[in-house]
């Protein structure tokens, strides 16, 4: 919504919430399995809204997660893997 690419700032699951990238991440029950995949692959560091978005170990789970949501497919397509850093 705040990028001009959604017309409500509602999350189209939970109507009464905003979709936050907390929301997004963490709240919303539709993506339940998503984060239960991301807890088990992250542990505690899967709740820590930082080290998701920061952590180079942590890019390629977050965007698995995200493809595998589709939530943003439509406004950037499928987001790439990382590519490995050489050794």
């Amino acid at each position: 919504h705040h990028l001009g690419k959604s017309d409500s700032p509602r999350c189209p699951h939970c109507p009464l919430f905003n979709e936050s990238v907390h929301h997004f991440l963490f709240d919303c029950p539709h993506y339940q399995r998503e984060c239960h995949i991301l807890a088990c692959t992250l542990s505690r560091q899967a709740t820590s809204l930082p080290y998701l978005l920061t952590e180079a170990e942590a890019t390629p789970h977050l965007t698995r997660y995200v493809n595998a949501m589709r939530r943003l497919k439509s406004t950037l397509g499928e987001i790439l893997m990382p590519a490995p850093k050489p050794d």
